[in-house]
């Protein structure tokens, strides 16, 4: 088991959840089903995703993180523990470093960074979504995040609803993810002051590769906030595939509960 540092609880017992790039709010439906009423969730949909408004043209993380915290304002969340998931840890960091005294403790799952430069990485995708057709390109994309902990109807869920994704919205979050590695991945780090654990099964390579972090732990991701966050806590976790909410959700409801005090 993991162990992480227990300031003060959140009061009340709340927490937000954050899904990642081509995902939605419904990932999180099996950790959910794990955490006791008193809790109080948030399932944010990003502008985009699945029954969410709609994105029209660019935006950005720091875009994503005002609109996480309007949400929280919303569910009148002064203070909550915050749980990110791929793009969604990116947005997390972003938030967490930026309102202060917001957040109580932060999970990071399978974050990873855009080993490349972000008209670069937006370009290659836009010509494999054309070449291939989204179809393809997500069951190409994503069936390699995947192993065999997930039955065939969550894989089917899971590429699909990446087929169905329009193709401008992918784009503008690739390169909004691309944008915030180079330019505030470090700096935002560097301003986080509440607890972070990560729970990590896989990484990306310096090919964009998925590789299982077991047997590749290091990662430009894990490297920076080892180095830059002491009291950081990070558990590999093994056998598991990139949706580590379908595969191990009793692992971060338990976290949720640990920090909660519940």
């Amino acid at each position: 088991m993991y162990s992480s540092p227990l300031p003060k609880k959140a009061e009340p017992l709340n927490v937000i959840f954050i899904h990642g790039w081509a995902c939605g709010w419904r990932d999180w439906s099996y950790v959910s089903s794990l955490l006791p009423n008193s809790i109080q969730t948030g399932f944010i949909k990003l502008p985009g995703s699945p029954e969410a408004v709609s994105l029209d043209g660019a935006i950005s993380l720091s875009d994503c993180a005002a609109h996480v915290i309007a949400y929280a304002n919303d569910l009148d969340f002064d203070n909550f523990a915050l749980v990110g998931h791929s793009m969604g840890a990116r947005i997390a960091v972003e938030l967490a470093a930026n309102y202060e005294g917001r957040v109580s403790h932060l999970l990071l799952l399978d974050g990873s960074n855009v080993p490349e430069d972000p008209n670069v990485a937006m370009s290659r995708l836009s010509k494999e979504l054309a070449q291939f057709g989204q179809q393809a390109w997500a069951e190409a994309a994503f069936k390699s995040m995947m192993i065999d902990n997930l039955d065939l109807d969550q894989k089917h869920n899971i590429v699909h609803r990446a087929a169905q994704y329009p193709a401008d919205v992918l784009m503008a979050y690739y390169y909004a993810m691309a944008s915030w590695d180079r330019d505030n991945f470090v700096a935002a780090v560097d301003k986080l002051t509440c607890p972070v654990t990560i729970f990590q099964a896989t990484s990306l390579d310096k090919n964009e590769v998925r590789q299982f972090v077991i047997n590749n732990p290091k990662s430009l991701w894990l490297d920076v906030l080892r180095a830059r966050i002491p009291s950081v806590m990070i558990k590999l976790v093994p056998n598991t595939g990139h949706f580590i909410m379908f595969e191990q959700p009793k692992l971060i409801a338990d976290w949720v509960k640990k920090v909660l005090q519940f």
